[in-house]
């Protein structure tokens, strides 16, 4: 009898205190108000522009790195009159995230992409899409920039400086090479004094704003307001330019002659001396 009563006590706790927590969580609940978390998707950058054909609903997708060529090139797209024939409005994506870059190219949501070659050739995209080169940047050399002396390639010089690459994998100047060079050298990345930027302007900014003692980029006339020549070391002769390439599922040559005209008008009004050296490939005989 007394190992019954225990038993029975016992289950008569368990469900008053099953029933206690019960009455406390319905009243939590009545006191402090239901709150709807969010969880809305991270902010794309674009920029969107309307085309003559306001009734047409089909968007033409570009995807670049740079906010502001961004924006001029799908404001001169829009004003375009073949554009127009063929698009209600011109959507500029700017992004340098590797992975945005595989979802727009690997998965050919951009019908205009500026993006590397080695890229292109890695996510299949010419024989997926159907991308064709409509027009290229010259290859470039790669430099490692300081601001006060000529960087040094060795292990003893590199492995106490605070350098700045870009946080952009597919980058060769700003990101491959130094890489390969570093591992050349048996540095241990770990152990090296690395600060990530998202541009090589921001590069160019981590460096004379003394928050780092070398960059790895490459060198534009522009260079010279604020940097030495004399303070550059180079790092490889040859990198292969970025090339704009478009989507040909079809074989739509009179987009592609308008699309190319005017990424060569676009990068004719350019600043750098070397955005403004874009070359047709082939260029077309409108």
């Amino acid at each position: 009898m007394p190992r019954t009563r225990f038993a029975l006590s016992k289950t008569t706790l368990i469900s008053l205190a099953a029933l206690l927590a019960t009455l406390m969580w319905l009243m939590g609940r009545q006191l402090v108000p239901e709150q709807v978390i969010d969880f809305s998707p991270i902010l794309e950058q674009y920029f969107e522009c309307q085309t003559q054909a306001e009734n047409n609903r089909a968007a033409l997708t570009v995807f670049i790195g740079a906010e502001s060529v961004a924006k001029n090139l799908a404001k001169s797209l829009c004003a375009n009159v073949v554009v127009a024939k063929q698009f209600g409005k011109v959507r500029a994506v700017w992004n340098h995230n590797e992975d945005q870059v595989l979802q727009y190219v690997g998965k050919g949501i951009a019908d205009l992409a500026l993006v590397k070659e080695n890229l292109m050739e890695a996510v299949k995209g010419e024989s997926t899409y159907g991308y064709r080169v409509v027009a290229a940047y010259p290859d470039y050399p790669a430099y490692l920039i300081a601001m006060r002396e000529q960087p040094r390639i060795s292990k003893e010089y590199l492995l106490d400086k605070r350098i700045g690459l870009l946080d952009y994998p597919t980058s060769r100047s700003g990101h491959i090479i130094p890489i390969q060079m570093f591992k050349s050298l048996n540095l241990n990345l770990d152990n090296m004094q690395i600060t990530y930027a998202n541009s090589h302007s921001e590069l160019r900014n981590l460096l004379t704003s003394g928050r780092v003692d070398i960059v790895s980029s490459y060198w534009q006339d522009s260079d010279e307001a604020i940097l030495s020549r004399n303070y550059i070391t180079p790092i490889e002769q040859q990198v292969s330019g970025s090339k704009w390439y478009l989507k040909m599922e079809t074989n739509n040559i009179d987009l592609f002659c308008a699309i190319q005209q005017t990424l060569i008008q676009v990068a004719h009004d350019q600043d750098s001396s070397y955005f403004s050296q874009l070359t047709a490939e082939p260029r077309c005989q409108a």
